[in-house]
């Protein structure tokens, strides 16, 4: 399988304490992070709070852009010389949230929900809505909800909708950050099993940041462990978790007992 999402040497820091001795100071968040996603793989992405993971899916997407190192996309620079996500690759990453309350649009339609990505691509009004009734029924959802609004839903169909977002561009790979993690055990299983479905019929690449280890096996044919925005560890999921080679690897296990 081709490489298809790469990050590279990727360093990224924030502003931490300021003192009228030492000034601002900088906390790295991530130093040295390479990892990639081939094909129809799905690499999970594992570390305690404050490892880095939300940081490193949000500059896998684009959504924030890292000091030094570089992004690519079929070996291409995520970024364009004005440091703008590329037009033709935008559509290609998605992201899926942590919590679908808090990401979706209470005033919004599902319809528009799901339609919005679409606004940046050069399509009909008619495929708009043809990609959203279809995306609609990918996720199992009721085409007559495309009129109701996220609070009508469970929490699971609200994922539901998130996903369906995601897919409407027709990516070639989602990000998910924890995005089961605020469902119930019994939806966790359903989404993940959609997830998985949907991999198989339109080849999609998975990066899955979770904490959780279960789900991590469940779903990951890689898995790379971060600790303190370093990776640490990274090799096939079960080889990693049956026989962990490091001891931030065996904390983790330790803690998901």
């Amino acid at each position: 399988m081709s490489v298809l999402l790469e990050a590279r040497n990727i360093q990224y820091s924030v502003s931490g304490h300021t003192s009228s001795v030492f000034g601002s100071r900088r906390k790295t968040v991530l130093q040295d992070v390479s990892l990639h996603v081939a094909e129809q793989e799905t690499l999970g992405i594992v570390g305690s709070s404050g490892s880095g993971k939300s940081t490193l899916s949000r500059i896998l997407t684009g959504l924030a852009q890292p000091e030094n190192g570089e992004i690519l996309f079929q070996g291409k620079d995520l970024r364009d010389a004005a440091g703008q996500v590329r037009k033709d690759i935008r559509p290609k990453i998605q992201m899926i949230f942590q919590d679908p309350q808090g990401a979706l649009d209470p005033r919004q339609t599902v319809r528009q929900i799901v339609k919005e990505p679409l606004h940046q691509m050069a399509l009909s009004n008619e495929e708009k809505e043809r990609r959203v009734l279809e995306v609609l029924a990918d996720v199992a959802l009721p085409q007559d909800g495309a009129e109701r609004y996220p609070r009508m839903f469970s929490g699971g169909q609200r994922q539901r909708i998130a996903i369906a977002r995601a897919l409407v561009t027709r990516p070639s790979v989602i990000i998910a950050d924890e995005a089961v993690s605020a469902l119930d055990v019994s939806t966790q299983a359903v989404v993940l099993n959609l997830l998985l479905d949907l991999q198989e019929r339109h080849g999609l690449s998975y990066i899955f940041v979770s904490h959780d280890l279960a789900v991590i096996r469940h779903i990951s044919h890689r898995v790379a462990v971060l600790d303190e925005g370093r990776i640490v560890e990274t090799g096939p999921t079960l080889s990693v978790l049956d026989h962990p080679q490091q001891s931030t690897t065996r904390d983790l296990i330790a803690a998901s007992l």
